[in-house]
């Protein structure tokens, strides 16, 4: 229910704020993963239903070329598809001692908020990213990471924006089931309600190519690794989070004027617990 409300709340502040934050057609590039304007835009594909929007809190001037903004992702908001299995605690079996129960089912909804600011003048800038989800052991699970983005145009149809994140992950504090039963209550084990696990570090890149004013495509790929406690990517047996190191998206875009586009999507990554996805979108700019 929390995360209905923040979906709603998140998105009636864009709404409230389309007419005043309206941009200039000149000031919009919808193919430019960090320009900052005011949009919607919705899809549908192989993993459910999927909303978007962002809002621009301010914009260039005359004296001053910074662009801020938030963006607000919500996705497979029907929670769709097949579940995975998710852990509920431990119990006794009279042969085999305890042994993990898997009596519910790990949702396929996520959401993400994006805050973030670019100099349009010298195209740098940084970014907050923070992605809510569920884990099939942990429960919720937040990715929260920080870092710097900067441009390099290599011509005038090919870009390349590299990003470096730093952060953390936080999930519940799942001491109490993980514990046999007669010491699930105890609080020399037990913390306030969450955990980090883990310190991570993500590198990203975002390259786009423009084949004229109508059609675009854009690629991106990402690297995640951590620095300190549980591993990214190690199997949950082995005390890791047991999540996808390597992700990598195409989109192709066909740019129907300067506010609005239609893009299939295309993404894949290296875990055994994901399949491969696709997805059509329309984003429409205010």
């Amino acid at each position: 229910m929390k995360k209905h409300l923040l979906s709603v709340a998140v998105l009636a502040s864009m709404t409230c704020g389309f007419n005043a934050m309206a941009a200039d057609d000149a000031d919009i590039d919808m193919s430019n993963p960090t320009d900052v304007y005011t949009s919607l835009g919705a899809s549908y594909g192989s993993e459910g239903a999927n909303i978007k929007g962002q809002l621009m809190l301010s914009e260039k001037t005359a004296t001053s070329g910074q662009k801020t903004g938030i963006i607000f992702e919500a996705k497979n908001l029907f929670n769709e598809g097949d579940k995975t299995p998710q852990f509920t605690g431990m119990v006794a079996h009279p042969d085999y001692g305890m042994v993990p129960t898997f009596n519910d089912e790990t949702s396929k909804r996520s959401f993400r908020l994006r805050y973030g600011t670019i100099n349009t003048t010298n195209g740098t800038g940084w970014s907050v990213d923070a992605i809510l989800a569920d884990h099939p052991f942990y429960g919720n699970m937040a990715v929260v990471q920080a870092g710097p983005v900067m441009t390099i145009p290599v011509s005038d149809n090919f870009y390349i924006w590299p990003i470096l994140y730093a952060g953390a992950v936080v999930v519940e504090d799942n001491m109490s089931q993980i514990l046999p039963p007669n010491m699930a209550g105890s609080t020399a084990v037990s913390s306030s309600g969450i955990d980090v696990p883990s310190l991570i570090v993500t590198g990203m890149v975002y390259a786009r190519y423009a084949f004229n004013d109508n059609w675009w495509t854009l690629v991106s790929a990402s690297y995640t690794e951590e620095l300190q406690g549980k591993g990214w990517s190690d199997d949950i047996m082995d005390g890791g989070l047991q999540m996808a190191s390597f992700s990598g998206e195409i989109s192709v875009a066909y740019q129907m004027n300067k506010r609005q586009n239609v893009r299939v999507n295309y993404k894949t990554d290296n875990s055994d617990s994901t399949d491969d996805s696709y997805w059509i979108e329309y984003n429409h700019a205010f």
